[in-house]
């Protein structure tokens, strides 16, 4: 992606600060944009680039008042501006809208016509929004207005940015840059890579760093490569700590840069699979195509989302059975200590042949044709046996937390803030079905997404209880999002055959993203305590 003209740049906000200091600014922002537009009136190319930045400010703003000056400078120059699409998975109609949200935070509708999950408080709501349109120069990205389903999830998700990004440590801002572009290229995810490029650019970092990847980076940096690809590809695998014994003896990395810079390519490559997950397309401005049609620009509110989505509940019917029956036996064993016995032996869980014949060899070969420039090409290789990590020897509350806090505070508590927020959040239902306890349902997501890394859980029966609450076409669907997100498509979405609204679904995919980043990091440092 090209770096966008400074000329273009400077004629939009980049920068909030809900005062009057906004007001200042926009008049500065509106009058290089009238030069713009009267120096370059006969560049199509140029108008094209222009009507996309509208675009994006009209539906990634948090304040109707710069919409609303944009939307008329637009009229007054008959600039075309289109609405856009955020998911090829998922109806516009049903995803939350940026200019709903503003009339509401602005009381001029009494709810979200969305579902949401928790209380939504319109000042600290509009507080953390703003602060996320600062972080990315200018915008809510594609990705986090999703978030407007789980308003109280986005504070923690921008404390992870902020500290993962801002904290002030060795690590150069080029450097916390260039590894969350690996973990977005990781991921295959367009959007998040592409985001991310720009902002890297916009730090004014080495250009070489992006056209060349690998081959570019200092011998640092380059001596994370293959810890890199252990973490996201088979992070059980003794070489784990092998590499990172390495490392160490080599002296280049102290141990809270290199927790710091690892924390930042783990986040960054499970953003990347949330976004993929949720089919999230790039981000406007970048891919914009517009042509002659309507220059119109509106919105409307769905009735009630379109009386919420039509969900056949029959379907359903046998899972919500089963958590309003593990409610029960939850309820009645509360105070007893009696454990429940599992085997040691990982169970095999069938998934259908259509989804799961995605062999190793081509998963690869994806990989290394996408992003190929920011590794290298040597592979992990298995070691002999097969390993399991077990719950009761290792967990990330009660080990894995603490060593990564010692190290590294400022984004240890903030990711495990993170964490906790999407494991404990709910709106207590299930497609049609209201006030039903899914804990046992949002469990065994995270279980299962953890189990693929080899990591049980001692309190599950993996051969009973996932496959009663998870059908097999939903555990397909988490271990694509966890291993190749780039292969999924919206097929593996209609073959689950359970009826769930696009929150529930994109819930799920939450739950999948936090589950990974949870068992990396218990990985991660259990190898760095075997290491010392």
């Amino acid at each position: 992606m090209e770096q966008e003209s400074q000329e273009i740049r400077s004629a939009f906000p980049e920068y909030l600060t809900n005062t009057q200091e906004d007001g200042e600014h926009l008049d500065q922002c509106l009058q290089q944009f009238e030069t713009l537009i009267n120096n370059y009136k006969d560049e199509q190319n140029i108008l094209s680039a222009i009507e996309s930045k509208i675009t994006m400010v009209i539906n990634q703003t948090p304040l109707s008042s710069i919409i609303d000056c944009y939307v008329n400078i637009s009229k007054d120059y008959n600039l075309q501006t289109k609405m856009y699409r955020v998911s090829k998975f998922h109806d516009q109609k049903y995803l939350p809208q940026i200019p709903i949200l503003n009339q509401y935070l602005e009381n001029k509708i009494k709810s979200l016509p969305w579902p949401v999950i928790g209380d939504v408080n319109s000042n600290q709501l509009q507080e953390q929004l703003i602060k996320l349109y600062n972080f990315n120069y200018g915008r809510i990205a594609q990705h986090e207005l999703l978030l407007l389903w789980f308003p109280s999830l986005i504070k923690p998700y921008f404390n992870v940015l902020d500290g993962l990004l801002n904290t002030q440590t060795k690590l150069s801002q080029d450097e916390k840059y260039y590894f969350a572009i690996m973990g977005a290229a990781a991921s295959g995810s367009d959007q998040l890579y592409d985001l991310l490029v720009q902002q890297f650019y916009l730090n004014e970092g080495d250009k070489n760093w992006v056209d060349l990847g690998y081959e570019s980076v200092d011998d640092k940096i380059k001596s994370l490569n293959t810890i890199c690809k252990i973490l996201v590809q088979k992070p059980w695998e003794q070489s784990l700590k092998n590499t990172l014994q390495q490392i160490m003896k080599n002296n280049k990395w102290n141990k809270r840069e290199l927790i710091q810079a690892l924390m930042i390519f783990i986040f960054y490559n499970n953003i990347g699979c949330f976004s993929q997950g949720n089919g999230i397309l790039k981000e406007i401005d970048y891919t914009l195509n517009l042509q002659s049609g309507n220059t119109s620009i509106s919105f409307t509110l769905p009735q009630e989302q379109q009386q919420q989505q039509q969900i056949d509940l029959t379907q359903n019917e046998y899972i919500i059975q089963e958590l309003k029956n593990q409610a029960l036996l939850d309820n009645q064993n509360c105070s007893s200590d009696k454990n429940i016995q599992v085997k040691s032996k990982q169970q095999s869980i069938d998934e259908p042949q259509e989804m799961s014949d995605l062999d190793e060899e081509q998963l690869i070969l994806k990989f290394k044709e996408k992003f190929q420039k920011y590794f290298t090409i040597d592979e992990i290789k298995d070691s002999t046996g097969y390993q399991i990590l077990r719950f009761s020897e290792y967990n990330f509350q009660m080990n894995s937390y603490p060593v990564l806090k010692s190290l590294y505070p400022e984004g240890a508590q903030k990711m495990h803030d993170f964490l906790l927020e999407v494991k404990q959040m709910t709106r207590n239902t299930f497609g049609k079905e209201q006030q039903i306890t899914t804990a046992a349902f949002r469990k065994a997501i995270r279980v299962y997404a953890q189990n693929i890394y080899r990591y049980q859980h001692d309190d599950i029966d993996y051969s009973t209880q996932m496959n009663k609450l998870l059908p097999k076409e939903l555990k397909a669907f988490i271990k694509i999002v966890s291993l190749t997100p780039n292969l999924l498509q919206k097929k593996h979405l209609e073959f689950i055959p359970l009826k769930l609204s696009a929150d529930e679904l994109c819930h799920i995919t939450l739950l999948t993203i936090a589950a990974k980043i949870e068992v990396q990091l218990i990985y991660l440092s259990k190898a760095l305590v075997d290491c010392m």
